[in-house]
């Protein structure tokens, strides 16, 4: 094969970018299925929003590989919208970085996407113009700027994230604050196995029950069924209730609903 056999057959960042980023956002995607399946309480009903995407993120990696127009965009179309329908989620997860699985997931998967589509604009536009790539382009070096920005962000995001984090952990776990249920590190995500601890309690009727938040989310305690109580607790906040009937009393984080706890109130 000649040097310039070569040059035509290797794929240029106008490809290989967008496709890295595709592949690299299902992967993490089926990841974190796995992960949230393998837990108590099954797959949240938002997560089959996103199903379909796995579909087309594949479709157009394929596309964009065999530098089709319609490849680039679907890449661009698909990417954009699972970026605003991720949007929640990532303002979450960034704001609690002590919960760090989904911190790495939420700034590596949305810098992917983000690289997925300045590359695949660059990629439509040079489809649409020749028809097809001649080779590498002669902008490689200026355009890999892009690939070397979003590298150097994540790497920086996750090193901060990792510091922020650990620092977040550990001063609410020292807080001191004295409760008898503690919504722990990390219950925003549902893979994380344990939300409340304990998650079953027993108290006495006139006795007073105080749950302290040490995670970096907001979450709450709701009676359910019923409206007994219903508080939300910012992080580090603690919230009492004083328990005058016996009874079992199941109660849930309205914002996690795989938040689940059960008190159970004796005569005596």
């Amino acid at each position: 094969m000649t040097v310039g056999e070569s040059s035509r057959t290797r794929r240029p960042l106008e490809v290989l970018a967008p496709v890295l980023g595709l592949l690299y956002t299902v992967l993490i995607f089926v990841v974190v299925i796995i992960q949230i399946a393998t837990q108590p309480g099954g797959l949240p009903s938002f997560i089959f929003i996103f199903l379909p995407f796995l579909a087309l993120f594949l479709g157009a990696a394929f596309g964009i590989w065999k530098r089709s127009r319609i490849g680039y965009i679907v890449s661009i179309a698909v990417s954009v919208i699972f970026i605003l329908l991720e949007g929640a989620i990532a303002v979450e997860a960034l704001s609690n970085p002590s919960a760090f699985f989904m911190f790495f997931v939420v700034v590596t998967v949305e810098s992917a996407l983000f690289i997925t589509v300045i590359y695949s604009i660059l990629g439509l536009r040079s489809v649409w113009r020749k028809g097809a790539f001649a080779g590498i382009p002669r902008t490689m070096a200026r355009s890999s700027v892009f690939v070397l920005f979003g590298v150097g962000f994540i790497l920086g995001g996750l090193v901060i994230g990792a510091l922020a984090g650990a620092t977040q952990a550990r001063l609410l776990a020292n807080s001191g604050t004295s409760a008898d249920i503690v919504i722990v590190q990390g219950a925003s995500n549902q893979g994380n196995g344990k939300f409340f601890a304990p998650s079953n309690f027993t108290a006495k009727v006139g006795q007073s029950v105080t749950w302290a938040n040490k995670d970096g989310a907001t979450h709450t305690a709701t009676n359910a069924p019923g409206t007994l109580f219903d508080k939300t607790l910012a992080s580090g906040d603690t919230f009492t209730f004083t328990f005058t009937q016996p009874g079992t009393y199941q109660y849930y984080c309205t914002l996690h609903p795989w938040m689940k706890g059960t008190i159970v109130v004796t005569s005596g």
